[in-house]
């Protein structure tokens, strides 16, 4: 029996690259430093260590300058501190999409259903998750220093009849400031990241408004013009998030959520140093000397991808997306912003700790 047509790999990798030109930027995974790595397919292991040079290296001290001359031995030399790094990536695939290998189907008709739905579903999907890991790796008190407002007990930065008890700049740049002076090393970009509910939250305080402690009613700030205006104030790159996921297991009725946004409980401000210095970083051979740092870092051993598979006896061709990655912390060990480089502001107020939701 012949088969009609289906397409091939390189349809679904012309496809897949013009998904990735028209759409990565929507998904926060494109803003993350990344290190290319092993997995089980490339290598041995899905494991990849690293020393990662502790930041003194670059400090002065009281000693590290010392007089000389000619005709007098250098100062002798020192060993670097460091600090090992160790993460493991994790295989993932979606479940497959069937499609029937219809014979009056044309090879236009199967390209149009791989552009408008096969790549876009999938790559959707994988790209959704690693989303997903970001954002809940930016709440997580084991890597990083969650950080309460001031306000009335019971209350939160969502309550403007609290606004008056409130100070939610001052509550940040407290914590800001021991995260700043480590910008001042090479590569280290301050950044915010927050999901678009707490934004909202935000653009509307009279903090940021310039309504004044007190109003009873905040007047609102264009989205555009918060970002621009939070991030002139605290001096970092900000990002905002309004992506979509379904928090509901397989088989059970969608919940729709913002990624960033599960729950009020989950909802991500999250301020942090990145490695910017490259495109990426090559952890692949033992001969390196890339050590990404900062607060989060993207291991990507391989990148978002659709699979497939032609079942001749079936007739029908399946489709998965794959990615092969984890979301992991350098720094991070929940031993405050200076150590962490991060910190994430609560999210909904529990007693006398606020949070940016009442509870």
């Amino acid at each position: 029996m012949s088969i009609p047509y289906a397409v091939t790999d390189v349809d679904i990798n012309r496809v897949s690259k013009s998904f990735v030109q028209s759409s990565l930027g929507s998904f926060a995974i494109s803003t993350m430093p990344k290190a290319l790595c092993l997995d089980r397919f490339t290598g041995r292991s899905n494991k990849t260590d690293y020393d990662l040079a502790s930041l003194s290296n670059a400090l002065q001290s009281s000693t590290n300058l010392r007089d000389w001359s000619p005709g007098i031995d250098p100062p002798a030399p020192t060993t670097l501190g460091e600090s090992a790094v160790s993460f493991t990536v994790r295989i993932r695939s979606t479940y497959s999409l069937v499609r029937p290998l219809k014979r009056g189907q044309t090879m236009e008709h199967r390209f149009a259903d791989l552009e408008n739905n096969i790549v876009p579903i999938q790559l959707s999907k994988v790209y959704q998750a690693h989303d997903a890991d970001i954002a809940a790796a930016m709440v997580n008190s084991s890597l990083f220093t969650e950080i309460s407002f001031t306000g009335t007990s019971g209350e939160g930065l969502d309550q403007p009849t609290d606004y008056a008890n409130q100070n939610p700049i001052k509550d940040i740049e407290n914590n800001l400031v021991l995260l700043r002076p480590y910008s001042n090393f090479a590569g280290l970009e301050l950044r915010c990241y927050m999901s678009g509910k707490v934004a909202s939250v935000l653009a509307t305080h009279p903090a940021y408004t310039g309504g004044g402690t007190g109003s009873a009613v905040a007047s609102g700030l264009p989205r555009a013009d918060f970002i621009n205006r939070f991030s002139s104030l605290h001096g970092c790159k900000t990002y905002v998030f309004d992506n979509l996921t379904n928090s509901a297991a397989l088989g059970a009725s969608a919940s729709i959520v913002e990624t960033f946004n599960q729950a009020n409980s989950s909802a991500v401000l999250f301020f942090g140093l990145f490695d910017t210095r490259g495109a990426s970083f090559d952890l692949r051979s033992q001969d390196t000397n890339d050590a990404p740092d900062g607060a989060l870092v993207w291991a990507c051993s391989q990148d978002p991808n659709v699979a497939q598979y032609l079942d001749e006896r079936k007739q029908v061709q399946e489709f998965w997306g794959r990615a092969g990655y984890t979301i992991y912390s350098p720094r991070g060990t929940g031993a405050g912003p200076a150590s962490d480089l991060g910190f994430f502001m609560k999210a909904v107020t529990s007693g006398a700790s606020l949070g940016i939701f009442k509870s």
